[in-house]
């Protein structure tokens, strides 16, 4: 099992979704957390064109809007 840490900007953002939100971003979380960084899309994608070496992106779907969260 992974680690998560996040940013205060996370939190911010994280606790201004409603709570039907918030639960998506809690499951795709806990996929993450229980697989790691090498899950595949459509969960995890690879940034391309960033300075930032392995920056990838949480695809969170939510009733079939995207939100995307960055991690490396």
């Amino acid at each position: 099992m992974w680690n998560i840490v996040y940013s205060s900007e996370f939190e911010q953002w994280f606790f201004s979704l409603n709570e039907d939100e918030q639960d998506s971003v809690l499951y795709s979380l806990n996929v993450l957390k229980q697989i790691g960084p090498q899950l595949g899309r459509p969960h995890v994608d690879t940034i391309q064109g960033t300075e930032l070496c392995n920056l990838k992106e949480l695809r969170i779907q939510h009733q079939g809007y995207p939100y995307r969260a960055l991690f490396f």
